[in-house]
């Protein structure tokens, strides 16, 4: 008779060694379910509707109230109270739970939603291409949007109205969650007139112009979607003191007469090599003393973290243009001064997101 030794995975001493790590592995393996049951949760209101619950609610209360019935039901609640989102106590009743309820309550809840739903809608279709997209080294997700080759995400969702919608409501919500380090910084600077460089929707244009009474800004945007600007913009009744110029930023010559230049999570979309020509091309529309303004996701510059702009990296690495990662604090800071910016400054955020802000002063003609 074979003897058995630790090394056999039939082992009782070889599982109790293995389990600790497959622990670890496995709720990584089954990250895309923790990560729908989130998004379920959102979207039937089942965590809002627990909120209300001082004693906890049954079953029965909690299907009535989100519209679910049956094993639909209890697959929900069985996900969500296995992942944390919720708790279920020694009588049956829920509640969310006590980590998650100050989140739920919070004023950032809704943008907080409109990120899952943006996580579902692009990170998740785009970035199961990602092993593709470093053995290939290209953007291999951009595969999974519909469009003609060589167009980037930014041209092919603005052919779909319910996934630009999307997309627009994801960045106006992750600019305002890490949005006030940024605003705060601008009110500091007081611009007079701001070039705002791949401005979206105009979300940080608005929030600059509410805050600075004096401040104009021009945002340069792709022509398919800077109808999005105008009309957001006129909705707030700034269309005499924010303007939109249809084009690329790679190609469309920076309007002049302007003292800051920003980058607004534009950046990271970018090769090291883009980056340096876009930063030439702010240096050549600046006056000396003007300022640059960077305002992204960062990692370390240990490059170990944080956790959420790595993870975030991946939507990067995998999916938009051929290019782009959540770069660490050090690579725009060497990227500023070898394009004639300097007194450069860094600006940590301290909300939950690793956003950051980089401030630099022209100092050069490159």
């Amino acid at each position: 008779m074979t003897s058995k030794n630790a090394e056999d995975p039939s082992t009782p001493e070889s599982r109790r060694l293995e389990r600790p790590a497959f622990d670890v592995l496995g709720r990584l393996v089954f990250a895309a379910a923790a990560f729908q049951t989130l998004r379920a949760a959102c979207e039937t209101g089942l965590l809002e509707q627990l909120l209300d619950a001082t004693d906890g609610f049954d079953r029965d209360e909690i299907g009535t109230r989100v519209g679910l019935r049956g094993r639909w039901l209890d697959t929900l609640l069985t996900a969500a109270a296995a992942t944390e989102l919720i708790r279920r106590d020694h009588r049956g009743r829920y509640s969310v739970a006590d980590e998650i309820a100050p989140a739920v309550r919070s004023a950032e809840w809704g943008l907080f939603t409109a990120t899952v739903a943006f996580e579902h809608h692009f990170s998740y279709r785009g970035i199961s291409k990602f092993t593709e997209a470093l053995v290939r080294e290209t953007n291999a997700g951009i595969e999974n949007f519909p469009g003609r080759p060589g167009d980037s995400l930014y041209v092919r969702y603005g052919a779909d109205p319910e996934l630009r919608q999307v997309f627009y409501t994801y960045m106006r919500a992750w600019s305002r969650i890490g949005g006030p380090v940024l605003w705060d910084a601008l009110v500091e600077i007081a611009p007079r007139r701001m070039l705002d460089i791949g401005g979206g929707d105009g979300v940080h244009a608005i929030a600059a112009t509410s805050r600075l009474p004096g401040l104009e800004v021009t945002v340069l945007e792709l022509p398919e979607n800077a109808d999005v600007a105008r009309a957001r913009i006129a909705e707030e009744g700034l269309a005499d003191r924010v303007s939109v110029v249809g084009g690329d930023m790679f190609a469309t010559p920076f309007p002049v007469g302007h003292d800051l230049v920003l980058f607004a999570h534009q950046l990271v979309i970018w090769t090291e090599e883009e980056n340096l020509a876009l930063l030439r091309r702010s240096n050549a529309a600046l006056p000396l003393g003007g300022t640059v303004v960077i305002f992204s996701s960062m990692t370390d510059d240990s490059e170990d973290g944080p956790f959420i702009a790595a993870m975030a990296s991946l939507y990067h690495t995998a999916i938009p243009v051929e290019g782009g990662r959540i770069y660490p604090w050090g690579a725009y800071e060497g990227w500023l001064r070898a394009t004639g910016f300097g007194e450069v400054q860094r600006i940590r955020s301290d909300t939950w997101t690793p956003h950051g802000v980089i401030v630099a002063k022209k100092v050069a003609e490159v």
